[in-house]
């Protein structure tokens, strides 16, 4: 194996890596590391709203400390890096979502994990399967979130009723 091909396969696992780390902050809540992620003037498009861009480090951290609370499990899969040059590759993955409300079904007591401790929440019905697609740069040496255009492709919502 050449040079190249190593600095290739380096790149490629440096952005996986960060594409994954972003995911997992996601799921965690932890909002400020997750905005550190993106360029100062990254851009987001939500799966849940597509067309709409939020713009700015600020902006998505704002976007992300406004959402409703609840719990959240992406699954990512088949992500596939594309390096555009030394500075700069698209990461495509698609993902699953599954979530749930803070709240319990009974709306009286939150669905609250024990600290460092991985307990159960009971998942809402929806199933999402979508994609991620990525743009990330180089930035001092540091790869970071540049644009992220996120999709829904299918929704399951758990019925078995075959009618309509």
């Amino acid at each position: 194996m050449n040079n190249q091909s190593m600095d290739n396969l380096l790149i490629e696992w440096q952005c996986q890596k960060l594409v994954t780390r972003s995911i997992n902050l996601l799921d965690q809540g932890r909002w400020q590391e997750l905005a550190n992620c993106y360029t100062e003037e990254g851009e987001l498009y939500r799966p849940s709203a597509p067309t709409v861009k939020i713009a700015g480090r600020d902006a998505i951290l704002a976007s992300f400390t406004a959402r409703p609370a609840k719990e959240t499990c992406h699954a990512l899969t088949n992500m596939e890096a594309n390096i555009i040059n030394d500075h700069s590759v698209i990461v495509t993955s698609r993902v699953v979502l599954f979530s749930a409300d803070k709240k319990s079904s009974d709306k009286k007591t939150t669905n609250k994990k024990v600290d460092d401790i991985e307990s159960m929440v009971q998942a809402n019905g929806d199933i999402f399967i979508g994609r991620f697609v990525d743009e990330l740069k180089k930035i001092k040496g540091e790869w970071l979130i540049a644009k992220r255009k996120g999709s829904i492709e299918l929704h399951y919502t758990g019925s078995s009723d075959k009618t309509g």
